[in-house]
């Protein structure tokens, strides 16, 4: 459902371009817009406002943004795209590799914990077997 609510928004934003833009996003691309596109949904986008300033879904932002930056934006544009999408996959490499470094230390903590209650465990049994063999010699006696 959100997916064919971001394709009516979308399909209203294209509706207002000029016949020489929309001629360089594909028929098929378009097709595929129209085809799912919900026929009564009242669109979300103002064109008298800044997409910036919409409140618009994640979906029918990332479908602006793919059309725009494959098909509609300036060779500059699109490089500077490309220049923030790798900063963007290099900074959650880095996050990754915390995350992974965190997990690893998350299992280095818990494995200690475990050693320690091995380490301590026999003491508690030792106690409990001393109990146990103290009343086990009492009744032993009679």
């Amino acid at each position: 459902m959100e997916f064919s609510e971001a394709c009516s928004d979308v399909w209203c934003l294209l509706q207002s371009l000029k016949p020489s833009e929309l001629s360089k996003i594909p028929k098929k691309l378009l097709e595929t817009i129209r085809v799912l596109k919900i026929d009564d949904y009242n669109s979300k986008i103002n064109l008298n406002i800044p997409l910036e300033e919409q409140d618009l879904s994640q979906t029918t932002i990332g479908l602006i943004s793919f059309i725009y930056n494959n098909y509609l934006g300036t060779q500059e544009e699109k490089e500077q795209y490309e220049k923030t999408y790798k900063e963007y996959i290099e900074s959650t490499k880095d996050s990754e590799k915390y995350k992974i470094e965190f997990k690893n230390r998350n299992e280095q903590i818990k494995q200690k914990e475990r050693k320690n209650e091995i380490m301590i465990s026999p003491n508690k049994d030792n106690i409990f077997l001393k109990i146990l063999y103290k009343i086990k010699q009492f009744f032993n006696k009679k």
